[in-house]
């Protein structure tokens, strides 16, 4: 039995042994073997800048389609029309309001300065011939009434002087009478002298002396209604070329109300008809980049928009195409842009396809809500390496990489062994209960 037992004994201590051989060296080839860290994440190659929606921000009316699903477009070509019919018309009606400012404005000026030529406003040198047409219309008819109102005012001064020269020539008048009063009393006052002399020797009776002096006053009385008659026609001449001095001055106090009151309306028109006309270009939509419409929204005429509604998709032309893939939130502070990164694209089910060198580009700066599963992520961007890229043409061709293709992403983090990797939990587990109140 003791041989027995001691031979027992020695197995065991072989098996021992060679158990601890066994865990001394998978523990020291774990620690050798290499087993970096880093995050891994799916997604899908994507056009750089992605699609870019089509919408409308006031919506409406669909009155008619230029574009489908698949087709090119330019930048700036039309792709639908939404009903405009009335706001055409506004924005019509405030244009040609507006041009008929512009020339009253040149108009009023022009009649402020006393010139009988009216100038273009400078805002008629550019006019597309729509509005060309209306502002030809409003110079027209502003001349005319330029020409009018200086004929006018003309007219008036013109009346008013010569009803100053005609009250001039009546104080000539006026003066040649005193004159020949004056005339007229000389000879009186002779003839009454000798009346009186006759009549003191009784050759003249009495009544013919006072016949001589009634008519004496007489001529007094006429000499100073004639002076009256002067002062009163001389205020009148000097009436009359106040009132002739007025009608400028009227004149250009009233232009100067109506510019006033013009500058106020034009400031209050011009946004208005901006933004009539913003609205306008907004009812034809025309493609924001050039590319591919994908997706389309709308099919017929007549169709109803609704305000900031997606219509359709562009898929840019000579776009780069980029690697976006969704990172788990425990994973996204470990991820900076300019970052180097493996990528395989999945979907060419190769395995002779090796991995590729990328970049990360950009990192959001805030998680995303995944709607159907509620799982949030924060959205990443990585772009090939020149000489990934020479790889990829040469093995698969130049158009091999497409919009919607699956990829993966891997990014090193940092150098650890398979230990670490195996021992990382019950450190972690060690040092949060080490922490526990």
């Amino acid at each position: 039995m003791t041989m027995i037992d001691d031979s027992a004994r020695v197995e065991i201590r072989r098996g021992l042994r060679v158990a601890a051989l066994f865990f001394i060296g998978l523990l020291g080839g774990a620690s050798m073997m290499p087993l970096d860290a880093g995050v891994y994440a799916r997604g899908a190659v994507i056009v750089s800048g992605k699609r870019q929606a089509v919408q409308n921000r006031d919506g409406g009316i669909v009155t008619a389609l230029r574009a489908v699903e698949g087709q090119k477009v330019a930048r700036g070509q039309v792709l639908l029309e939404i009903a405009s019919a009335d706001l055409h018309a506004l924005e019509r009606g405030m244009t040609a309001e507006l041009m008929m400012l512009f020339a009253q404005r040149e108009r009023l000026l022009a009649e402020r300065d006393r010139r009988a030529v009216m100038a273009e406003p400078v805002e008629f040198r550019a006019l597309p011939a729509a509005d060309r047409v209306l502002a030809e219309d409003a110079l027209r008819g502003q001349r005319l009434l330029l020409a009018a109102r200086l004929r006018t005012a003309q007219t008036e001064k013109a009346v008013w002087m010569r009803r100053a020269h005609a009250n001039a020539e009546q104080i000539g008048g006026f003066g040649e009478q005193i004159a020949a009063n004056r005339r007229q009393r000389a000879l009186l006052d002779d003839e009454l002298t000798g009346m009186r002399v006759i009549a003191a020797k009784g050759f003249a009776s009495i009544n013919r002396i006072r016949a001589l002096e009634r008519t004496q006053a007489a001529l007094d009385g006429e000499h100073g209604a004639l002076g009256a008659q002067i002062l009163q026609t001389r205020d009148a001449i000097g009436e009359a070329e106040l009132s002739a001095a007025g009608v400028d001055r009227r004149q250009i106090e009233e232009v100067e109300g109506s510019l006033r009151d013009l500058l106020v309306r034009m400031n209050e028109l011009q946004p208005k008809l901006l933004a009539a006309r913003e609205q306008l270009a907004r009812s034809m939509v025309r493609a924001p980049v050039a590319g591919t419409i994908v997706g389309p929204t709308i099919y017929t005429i007549g169709g109803v928009v609704s305000p900031g509604q997606t219509l359709m998709e562009i898929v840019p032309d000579r776009r780069a195409l980029v690697i976006e893939v969704q990172v788990s939130p425990d994973d996204a502070d470990d991820m900076r842009p300019g970052q180097t990164t493996q990528v395989r694209f999945t979907g060419f089910h190769d395995r002779a396809m090796p991995a590729l060198d990328a970049r990360i580009d950009t990192v959001s700066a805030d998680s995303f809500t995944e709607e159907r599963t509620g799982n949030r992520f924060f959205r990443a961007e990585a772009s090939l390496l020149p000489e990934s890229y020479r790889t990829l043409v040469a093995l698969k061709g130049p158009g091999a990489l497409t919009p919607g293709m699956p990829a993966e992403i891997l990014v090193p983090l940092r150098k650890r062994s398979a230990l670490d990797y195996l021992i990382g939990p019950l450190k972690e587990s060690l040092w949060r209960g080490g922490r526990e109140a």
